[in-house]
């Protein structure tokens, strides 16, 4: 009787080995939710060697898509800069005022000044900042403690931040140090 209670149990779990256990997750195929896509874009440890690739979205709302050499500069949108300036101890008049005047410099200075024609100037409100093509990219950051800020991004190369700290001058020291432009 042990011998074939063995048997049976034997043959079920041979039989029943292709069916999906409710109790493990299973994993996507990706190719088949992303058919237009490579495995490059698919997986983040693999990168293309060229700009052609599909840009992954997210699922995210109020997100800037972002890619290549560029400093970004990062503002509160509407309702946070409302927020900020209700509150006393806030000061956010002045120092958005200060940041304006800073990315106004740097974005002039870029545009004057040859040596940083691979690198763009941006600004974002949003949220979220998805990056596709830094190191161990793609990376979404969120940035909903943030309010003022800088994000320094070259294709794969590690990203450096600046978070709640802002000055009126100029940030091509910044950059000059990130991309190495001594």
């Amino acid at each position: 009787m042990p011998l074939l209670s063995f048997v049976l149990l034997i043959v079920v779990s041979c039989h029943s080995s292709g069916k999906k256990s409710p109790g493990k997750p299973i994993a996507a195929d990706t190719a088949k939710m992303y058919p237009d896509s490579t495995k490059a874009d698919l997986n983040p440890d693999i990168h293309p060697r060229h700009d052609t690739a599909v840009i992954l979205k997210t699922h995210l709302t109020d997100t800037s898509y972002l890619a290549g050499n560029f400093i970004l500069f990062l503002r509160p949108n509407e309702a946070r800069y409302a927020e900020l300036e209700n509150d006393p101890d806030g000061g956010a008049g002045d120092a958005d005022s200060d940041f304006g005047v800073g990315i106004s410099n740097t974005i002039d200075s870029l545009r004057k000044n040859a040596r940083y024609a691979t690198v763009k100037a941006l600004t974002s409100t949003k949220r979220y900042i998805f990056i596709k093509d830094c190191r161990n990219g793609p990376l979404v950051i969120d940035r909903d403690s943030v309010n003022y800020g800088t994000i320094l991004s070259g294709k794969g190369k590690p990203i450096s931040t600046t978070y709640n700290s802002v000055h009126s001058g100029n940030y091509l020291g910044e950059i000059d140090d990130y991309f190495s432009l001594h």
